[in-house]
C-alpha cells in the first residue's frame, strides 16, 4: 500500500491519480462487465455505503435484495443474477455513532467478518475505518486497524489471489462538534491507516486527498466524488 502526496487532482470533475490511470467506464454496461462473476464485500461506514447505492442506481440490473431489516445502518445486499454479481455493504463494529436507532443483530467486527470469508480470485473486499472513531482515544483506532491488518494477512495466506482495497477516510463539514469530530482527528487516523497497512499487497483509494481537492464540505461526498471513487475501485479490480 502506497499513496504519494498529493495523490492526484481533479480536472473537469474527473479524478486523476499521479500514480496510475483510471479506466474510463463510459456506460453502465462497462461497469457491469467489470463486476461480472465477482462478489464484493464492502466493510465500513456510511461513506462506503454510498458505493452500493451508487452502483445500484447506475447498474439497473443490480437489484437490492430484501433482507427484511429496517434502518439506515442495516446491512445491504444487491445481486445481478444474470451476471453473477453480488455486492454487500455491512457496517463495521463498535464504535459506531448513528443519528438514529439501528439494529444490533448484525454487529460484528471487520476482522471477524474477514476471517469468515474463504476468499479467492472472484472475491473483492473493500475496507474503511475512520469517522466513528474520531471521538475516541487514538489507541482504540490503532488497535482496531492492526486487528484488521492481521485478518488481511490471514486471508492472503489462505487465498492470496483475493483483492483487498483500502478506502481512506475523507474530510467532513466544520459545523459539528469540532472538538470530537474535526478533521484534525481524521487526518491522524488517515496517516495511521497508511502506516499500519504499509507493505501489504492492497490497493488504496485516497479519498482524503479526493475530498480535500474537491472541497467537500460534508461527511458524505457529492455524487461526482463517489462516482470517481467507484471508477477507481473498478480500475483496481479489472
Amino acid at each position: 500500500m502506497h499513496s504519494p502526496f498529493p495523490s492526484g487532482y481533479f480536472l473537469e470533475n474527473k479524478w486523476n491519480p499521479v500514480f496510475c490511470n483510471i479506466s474510463s467506464f463510459k456506460n453502465s454496461e462497462e461497469k457491469r462487465n467489470c463486476l461480472a462473476e465477482k462478489m464484493v464485500f464492502l466493510m465500513g461506514d456510511s461513506t462506503l455505503r454510498q458505493w452500493i447505492l451508487h452502483c445500484t442506481s447506475v447498474i439497473k440490473t443490480l437489484k437490492h435484495f430484501n433482507l427484511h431489516r429496517t434502518g439506515l445502518e442495516t446491512k445491504l445486499l444487491a445481486v445481478d443474477m444474470e451476471r453473477n454479481i453480488l455486492v454487500q455493504w455491512k457496517r463495521h463494529g463498535y464504535p459506531y455513532i448513528a443519528s438514529s436507532h439501528y439494529s444490533v443483530k448484525d454487529v460484528s467486527y471487520v476482522a471477524h467478518d474477514i476471517d469468515q470469508l474463504s476468499g479467492g480470485g472472484n472475491f473483492v473486499i473493500v475496507l474503511n475505518l475512520g469517522q466513528h472513531f474520531r471521538p475516541f482515544p487514538i489507541e482504540v483506532f490503532i488497535r482496531r486497524a492492526m486487528d484488521v491488518r492481521n485478518a488481511v494477512e490471514r486471508l492472503f495466506l489462505r487465498s492470496p489471489d483475493t483483492k483487498v482495497i483500502i478506502k481512506a477516510e475523507n474530510t467532513r463539514e466544520m459545523s459539528i462538534e469540532q472538538e470530537r469530530f474535526s478533521d484534525f482527528h481524521g487526518y491522524i487516523q488517515y496517516n495511521v491507516v497508511k502506516e499500519v497497512f504499509d507493505g501489504l499487497n492492497v490497493g488504496v483509494i485516497d479519498t482524503w486527498d479526493m475530498t480535500t481537492a474537491f472541497a467537500t464540505d460534508n461527511v458524505h461526498p457529492t455524487e461526482v466524488v463517489v462516482m470517481n471513487q467507484v471508477d477507481m475501485f473498478l480500475t483496481y479490480i479489472c
